[in-house]
Order: C-alpha cells, then sequence, then structure tokens
C-alpha cells in the first residue's frame, strides 16, 4: 500500500491532535506544575506544526506555513527538554527554545517563497535534533534517572535526535535529491515513525507528568518533599510566600539563605556523576542537621538550597551563615576523597529588605553568587541601599580544595 504526503500529512495530524489534546486538557482541568504546563506547550506546537504542514500539503502558495512549521516543530521539540529540566528541578530556559523556534522560522523566511519544502531545513534539523539530544540527556540525570518511567521517554528522545541529526547531516552533505534521503529520511517515512513515536511520548508523558506536579497522588499525600528531604522546588515559592505573609502581619523577622555548593561540576568530572550525587546527599544531609529546627530548607536548583529561617535577629544572619559553612567543611565522602564539601553563602533579611519573596531570593542568591565569585566558601549579606541591591562579602578562612 502507497501513501501519498498528504495523506500521511493528515495522518500525523490527527495522531498529534488527539494526544496533544487529551494532554492540554487535562493540565488544564488539574492546574498542573510547570513541567505539565511545558509538556503542554510542546503538544500545542506539535499541534501548530501538524495545522502548518497540512496548509501547505493543501495549498503549496502558502509557503509561509512551512516557516510556521519549522519554527513550532523547534519549540515543540524544546519545549519537552524544558519540561524535563523543570522535572529535574532545574530552570526551565523555555526562552532559548523560543529564541530557537524563531530562527528556524526565520531561516524560511529568508529563502522566500521559492525555498520549497526543505526551505530553512537545515536550521530546522538541527534544532530539532539538538533538543532531542538535550533531552535525552537531562532524562538520565537526576529525578528522571530515578524514574523508570523516564526510560520510554528517552527512547523517544534518542530516535528522534538519531533521526534528525542524521537528516542534517545527509542533507548537508548530499542534499535532498540523493537516494539515502528521499528513500530513507524523506516526508513519507518519517511521518510514519512520528506517528509512532507521539503515541509512545504521549503515555510515557501521562504517566510521568503526576510525580512532576506539586502534588503526586501517593497514599493520597502531598508529594511535598525531595528524597533528600527538602522541600521540593515547586512547592518551595507556595511556602515561602505563606510563611512570609503571615509573618509580615505579626512583624516577625525572617532570615533567607541561598546556599551553592562550591565545585560540583569539578567533583563530577573528578570522581564521577554517582559520586557527585552523594556529595549532594551528604550536603543536603549536613545542612539539615546543622540549621534550627524551625527552619524552611528546599531546593533551588542544582546545588543550590534555600533556607528559610524565622525569628532572626539583626546581623544573625552571618552567624549563622557561618555555622552552617563551617559545618560543611567537617563533610567526608568517601567515594570523593580529597574533595572538600564547601559552599558560597548569600544571606537576606526582612529587616532590610522586606517580607516580598521574589525580592529576598533575589538578593540572597546575588550576594551567594558574589561569594562564588569571591573564590567560593564565603558568607556574604546582601542589603539595600536607594534600592539597589548590593552584597558586603564576610569571608571566612580560604580552603583549598582537591579535585
Amino acid at each position: 500500500m502507497t501513501l501519498d504526503p498528504q495523506t500521511l500529512s493528515v495522518a500525523t495530524g490527527i495522531v498529534v491532535l488527539t494526544a496533544g489534546m487529551v494532554f492540554v486538557l487535562e493540565t488544564i482541568f488539574r492546574r498542573d506544575s510547570t513541567t505539565s504546563r511545558l509538556w503542554s506547550l510542546a503538544y500545542l506546537a506539535g499541534i501548530l506544526t501538524s495545522v502548518s504542514y497540512m496548509l501547505w500539503a493543501t495549498l503549496p502558495t502558502a509557503w509561509w506555513a512551512v516557516a510556521v512549521g519549522n519554527g513550532a516543530f523547534v519549540v515543540s521539540a524544546g519545549a519537552i527538554w524544558s519540561g524535563c529540566r523543570s522535572f529535574n528541578g532545574r530552570r526551565s530556559l523555555i526562552g532559548v527554545v523560543l529564541l530557537a523556534g524563531a530562527l528556524a522560522a526565520g531561516a524560511v523566511v529568508l529563502d522566500g517563497p521559492d525555498g520549497g519544502e526543505w526551505a530553512g531545513a537545515h536550521v530546522w534539523l538541527l534544532g530539532v535534533g539538538t533538543f532531542s539530544a538535550l533531552g535525552v540527556a537531562e532524562t538520565f540525570t537526576r529525578s528522571m534517572r530515578r524514574d523508570i518511567n523516564a526510560r520510554g521517554l528517552s527512547v523517544v528522545l534518542i530516535a528522534e535526535g538519531v533521526l534528525f541529526l542524521t537528516r542534517f547531516v545527509v542533507l548537508v552533505g548530499w542534499g535532498t535529491e540523493h537516494v539515502v534521503f528521499s528513500t530513507y529520511l524523506g516526508t513519507t517515512p518519517m511521518s510514519v515513525v512520528t506517528i509512532v513515536l507521539m503515541i509512545v511520548a504521549a503515555v510515557t508523558m501521562s504517566v510521568m507528568r503526576s510525580e512532576a506536579g506539586p502534588r503526586a497522588r501517593m497514599g493520597g499525600t502531598a508529594r511535598v518533599f525531595s528524597r533528600r528531604g527538602l522541600i521540593n522546588v515547586d512547592v518551595l515559592e507556595q511556602v515561602l510566600d505563606d510563611c512570609l505573609a503571615r509573618a509580615a502581619e505579626s512583624e516577625e523577622a525572617f532570615t533567607l539563605l541561598h546556599l551553592h555548593l562550591d565545585d560540583l561540576e569539578e567533583i563530577g568530572i573528578a570522581f564521577g556523576r554517582s559520586a557527585a550525587d552523594l556529595v549532594l546527599d551528604e550536603y543536603a544531609a549536613t545542612v539539615r542537621r546543622v540549621a534550627p529546627v524551625s527552619a524552611i530548607i528546599g531546593e533551588a536548583g542544582a546545588g543550590r538550597l534555600l533556607v528559610a529561617v524565622p525569628g532572626t535577629a539583626p546581623g544573625e544572619e552571618i552567624t549563622l551563615a557561618t555555622v552552617l559553612r563551617r559545618a560543611l567543611l567537617d563533610v567526608v565522602v568517601p567515594e570523593a576523597p580529597g574533595a572538600k564539601v564547601t559552599a558560597s553563602i548569600g544571606a537576606a533579611t526582612t529587616h532590610r529588605l522586606g517580607y516580598d519573596v521574589a525580592q529576598l531570593s533575589r538578593a540572597a542568591r546575588a550576594a551567594s553568587d558574589e561569594a562564588t565569585a569571591a573564590g567560593g566558601n564565603r558568607v556574604a549579606s546582601a542589603e539595600v541601599r536607594g534600592g539597589a541591591v548590593s552584597e558586603a562579602a564576610a569571608s571566612g578562612p580560604a580552603v583549598l580544595r582537591e579535585s
């Protein structure tokens, strides 16, 4: 049986539309997490891609539909990667994805009405292939590495990455008229592969979405804490908002500490990813043990923790941060012999900055980054002068770190 491109385009569109609408509607009704919203964006972009390609297949004069389709395809692949980053507690970097989509669409516009079916294809293929490869890497790190359900998504992204990067290489090296491209890597075989991958991806992401949300239905309880005993990044902001709002009413002081684990990347390179994970475990365990019992401790990114402490007197934030910094110096991880576990700590207080969570968090992180830039293993205090945030470093003794 031979299927013409227009029929395959319609079939692919129906599969993408069906899977996408089910996923998006469920996200809307459940008011789901950032991860689910990003994956929903991937489906919406996929739907736009299918509609655009169907329009171009039906009306070849609508060359601009190729630009829209290519740009949306890149955004779809990139949004899956962004959702994986969010699942792992990282920044989504969705701005990078949108920029890449705009570049893919712009490449078609540069080729103009005479560009044909493969106008701007080099940027489109490279964009989709690159984001798929980045998505594969993300599925084998942090939370997704420990989730067996993520392996289905890994397979989808591996297949998509290999196919699109291969298409890119063949396109650049031999062109679209080469028998390898037209027979094995053209529109017809890729449409069939897309249908299969879309079905697998839809099932996998639907299963995983419950774990990405701030409320995972595990025995009817809220999944607030990570496996390290820290408040999940999706929940942390809500918790801090509520605590600071109540603290503002009673004018109770709060300190927010931002801890950044020094040399995490170097430890991973020197001793391997598993050893780096063990260092992160000990780092989190030490902070939980040493911080006041009343402290709220949550994740804020790779190697980054937020510690919110109520009832602190002016100046006490430096003492508290210094106690945490010194406690980390005593941590020993046998799997990473010679590595020193140190942190750059930024402190922000409601005495100086008020009770706005966003402002406190920005100030504490800026102070932490300043301490990192000064060499690490330091404490810095943030304060506002004339409306601008500045950091005054209060450094401890330098500590040599071995890799």
